[in-house]
């Protein structure tokens, strides 16, 4: 191995790249990235190095190197934030909550333009305001913005050669309704020039402009378009008293970095700010960072939230501390943005003020967080005490089934992480093997696929499986395992059932009242292990439960509409799966092509004239069924 190491260390190219230290199961241990591969790998194995203790525990463990090189370190860096997301190295710092953030997308490329909800960019032409660290108060914005300023939310593709019928949003007053074809565009994109200094916090200026425009409709005698306006300025008042202003500068865009440790933790607040006004702001939390410099642990959470495609990055970055190779990242995000962006430390002044506001919101979430953190392993001690587990229930994976009469059967599998949902982990599964209300054979199929990606190393195990079911199932799940060769002392398997009501004397009245009970049953336990009613071990199990219940039966309903309405259309003569969806496309849903007119299905493109015929006979009075529709 010494000899293959030396090997390889010796062939290494000076060129910028991303270096993967694995050890001797192949598995990545560490992932970084360098301007020049040769001198930055061979520094990790050079005799005099001195490294962290974490570092030279990792340096003992590598057996093979392997290098991608790049043509720039701003692609280096792009690559290097991918392979961690895919790989999660052990020693790489350990980002608990790498997440993107919602952002509104204003599509000013259609002739009348839409604004909603995204976290991914994928339009060019579009514009994008943001980021929202709360989706609550991102949808809470745009509802106010559709009440306000009514724009359209259909999907309906509007070129002016066709008109439909309004939907429901214009009888409520909700959307001007360009789809009736009597709204001049004119008109419509200065209502859109108004959502526009909304987004961009210049709200002085959009009430001074609501102010002469309700002043002008009062002279007019026009009552109701100057009381729409007036409740407009007083929405607008509203949003800005729940913006706290931090900049009197209205330009300053900025993202706003505070840095606080604690043992081998650490939390990133970060600030948004637009316009001079906190919009929202969200604390990151790492682990892993004993011996890291604070220029690093900033480094690292930069690079996750700013190299994804969806980063919508601001004119400035201010950061607590520097790193050595910040200008490559300032420089990759100008490239993208299309205009500087600048990433510096602020040393005194009202941004040095800021970064020490965000310290210190960063210092509070993280006691807050390393108090639930201790509440939490008394938690899981105390359930595997009470459930007599061989360890601790770090991971658990639980596993629900939903169908109605057998029909659409899926499956659910959530992932439980020290005591937290883990939703990226979380998998949803269309039963394929079985056919009517067979929840055994489901179960059966689910594990299955699961399980085998454990027995290949795929995937990890759990310390924990939780089935919802009695006896019935756990035996099912147990002897999935035993066939796939996983041993129940690599993992422990409980289920939770639903007991039948008991008869309970009331407090007090001497009244009798039926009271159910929930308890779990183990593959090699002969009697149920019954549950305080309030113990901490049964709401750990049922939360578990009942997320996996809730998300199965999302999915279920999901693929229970999505097949219904393909369904009713395919069924008509001539219309199969790719006209379904061309017409699903044009007209955005299936109330739309049912109330289309013959017109408007005939330019649908690739849509014969005699099918589309027959779908307006199927749709409208008078018509014949699809079924008398068919050729004898």
């Amino acid at each position: 191995m010494i000899a293959h190491l030396t090997e390889q260390l010796a062939a290494l190219p000076d060129a910028p790249g991303v270096y993967l230290h694995k050890d001797s199961q192949e598995r990545v241990v560490y992932i970084g990235k360098a301007k020049s591969l040769r001198s930055r790998v061979r520094s990790y194995f050079q005799p005099s190095a001195s490294h962290p203790v974490h570092i030279a525990t990792m340096v003992r463990q590598v057996r093979d190197i392997e290098v991608f090189c790049t043509r720039t370190e701003a692609e280096a860096l792009l690559l290097e934030s991918t392979l961690i997301k895919k790989h999660k190295p052990r020693y790489n710092i350990n980002l608990k909550d790498d997440k993107s953030y919602p952002f509104f997308k204003l599509t000013v490329n259609e002739r009348y333009p839409r604004l909603f909800l995204v976290r991914e960019k994928l339009e060019k032409d579009a514009e994008y305001y943001g980021p929202y660290a709360s989706a609550k108060s991102a949808r809470e914005t745009l509802s106010l913005i559709h009440r306000v300023f009514k724009l359209r939310t259909s999907k309906m593709v509007l070129d002016g050669t066709r008109t439909y019928r309004p939907c429901i949003n214009f009888q409520l007053n909700k959307c001007l309704a360009p789809c009736r074809g009597t709204v001049a565009e004119a008109e419509y994109r200065q209502v859109v020039g108004q959502v526009r200094l909304f987004l961009m916090g210049r709200h002085k200026e959009l009430i001074a402009r609501f102010e002469r425009e309700m002043r002008e409709h009062a002279q007019a005698q026009r009552y109701e378009d100057a009381a729409r306006l007036r409740d407009g300025i007083r929405a607008v008042l509203r949003t800005m008293e729940k913006q706290r202003v931090l900049i009197p500068d209205l330009k300053a865009d900025q993202d706003v970095f505070g840095l606080y440790r604690e043992s081998h933790f650490a939390a990133v607040e970060v600030l948004f700010i637009r316009a001079g006004r906190l919009i929202g702001s969200d604390c990151l939390f790492l682990e892993g960072t004993e011996g890291i410099e604070d220029g690093h642990v900033v480094k690292s959470v930069l690079s996750r939230l700013y190299t994804r495609p969806s980063a919508l990055p601001p004119k400035e970055i201010l950061i607590p501390c520097g790193y050595e190779d910040q200008e490559v990242l300032a420089g990759f995000l100008s490239d993208n943005k299309g205009s500087r962006v600048r990433i510096a430390v602020p040393h005194k002044g009202e941004k040095r003020k800021l970064c020490d506001m965000a310290g210190e919101n960063a210092r509070m979430a993280l006691k807050e967080r390393m108090a639930h953190r201790v509440s939490d392993e008394v938690v899981l001690r105390e359930v595997r005490r009470k459930l007599r587990l061989r360890r601790e229930p770090q991971r658990v994976e639980a596993f629900d089934i939903s169908n109605i009469s057998g029909a659409y059967t899926v499956a659910s599998m959530v992932v439980w992480e020290r005591n937290r949902p883990h939703k990226d982990d979380y998998r949803k599964f269309e039963i394929r093997s079985v056919s009517g209300p067979d929840d055994f054979r489901a179960m059966e199929e689910v594990l299955t696929r699961r399980y085998r990606k454990a027995v290949t190393g795929e995937q990890p195990l759990p310390d924990l499986i939780l089935i919802d079911g009695g006896k019935g199932q756990v035996n099912i799940a147990a002897s999935v395992l035993h066939e796939l060769g996983i041993s129940l002392t690599q993992v422990d398997l409980i289920g939770l059932a639903k007991g039948r009501s008991e008869r309970r004397r009331s407090r007090g009245r001497g009244r009798e009242r039926r009271v159910d009970f929930e308890y779990v049953v183990k593959p090699q336990l002969k009697n149920e292990v019954r549950l305080e009613r309030n113990s901490a071990t049964l709401h750990f199990l049922q939360r578990i439960r009942d997320e996996s219940h809730r998300f199965a039966i999302a999915y279920h309903r999901s693929l229970r509409s999505r097949k219904t309405l393909r369904s009713s259309l395919e069924e008509l003569p001539g219309v199969g799966a790719r006209r379904t969806k061309d017409l699903l496309r044009r007209f955005g849903s299936l109330k739309s092509v049912r109330e289309a007119e013959l017109d408007a299905l005939k330019d649908v493109p690739g849509l014969p004239v005699s099918v589309a015929e027959s779908i307006y006979r199927a749709y409208h009075p008078g018509g014949v069924t699809p079924a008398e529709m068919r050729p004898a």
